[in-house]
């Protein structure tokens, strides 16, 4: 009689393996949890101090008493706004426009460019020059004069700030400062066409569309003894040469060099 043949190797381990993870599966299932599943989400202790809330309940909720503290401050300087009606206007004399002339000559590099900006300024765009430019405003002791013509979209374009650097990458080197470039002398007064007629604008009328600028009620020296004209160039008329219309229109007078400011 034959003997039993042995069985393969593989079937041993197969063998072992389901014992063992039985063994394991009785002791494990038999002994008790030595530490409790932990909460996926922990108990918010109790506190008086209040949970900050989420932006979607911010954007609801009502704004609190300071809301309106910066928009109101705002409004009291603007309603510190001289009348055009005002009759209290300060002398106009030679000296007076002299003086304007040198104080206006001390922030623009020649007549007519565009003034620097003499204050440190932020990086939030037009917003915070129309602020206070756009109708001007009395700061304390220090006057903001509206701009000279329409809100645009980069001010830093033309108006270089003179504390602290521009917005935007810094420069190595910075700008020139040195130019050999020399501008008109800014002319004390306009031609008149005839003694007692009102007197020619003595410059260019580009980017300065808003003659309430420098000669409306926040004007010092150059000031206007009538403020509440609104149309200017219904009397005043500006100068062919200085716009650079040397052409005359079809039937026109022939157009001519503006003479030199009448005393």
């Amino acid at each position: 009689m034959s003997e039993p043949a042995p069985l393969a190797p593989w079937w041993q381990v197969i063998a072992i393996g389901v014992v063992v993870a039985a063994a394991i599966g009785f002791m494990t299932g038999t002994r008790g949890d030595a530490e409790p599943a932990r909460a996926l989400a922990p108990s918010v202790p109790e506190s008086d101090a209040p949970l900050t809330p989420t932006y979607s309940a911010m954007r609801d909720a009502p704004l609190g008493p300071n809301r309106d503290r910066h928009a109101a401050a705002i409004e009291r300087m603007r309603a510190d706004h001289p009348a055009r009606t005002d009759e209290d206007i300060p002398p106009r004399s030679d000296d007076a426009v002299a003086a304007e002339l040198a104080r206006r000559a001390e922030l623009r590099s020649y007549n007519g460019a565009p003034p620097r900006i003499p204050h440190p300024i932020g990086s939030r765009g037009p917003l915070d020059c129309v602020a206070c430019h756009r109708d001007g405003m009395r700061i304390g002791g220090v006057i903001a004069p509206p701009m000279s013509h329409r809100e645009l979209t980069s001010c830093t374009q033309c108006h270089v700030p003179d504390e602290g650097q521009m917005p935007g990458p810094r420069v190595e080197g910075g700008p020139p400062t040195e130019s050999a470039f020399a501008g008109l002398a800014a002319p004390m007064r306009g031609p008149r066409m005839y003694p007692g007629a009102p007197p020619q604008i003595p410059h260019s009328t580009q980017m300065r569309e808003r003659c309430d600028s420098c000669h409306g009620v926040w004007g010092r020296g150059i000031r206007t003894t009538h403020p509440w004209r609104q149309s200017c160039q219904q009397c005043h008329a500006p100068g062919a040469a200085l716009d650079q219309r040397q052409q005359t229109l079809s039937g026109g007078p022939p157009v001519e060099p503006m003479p030199e400011a009448a005393p």
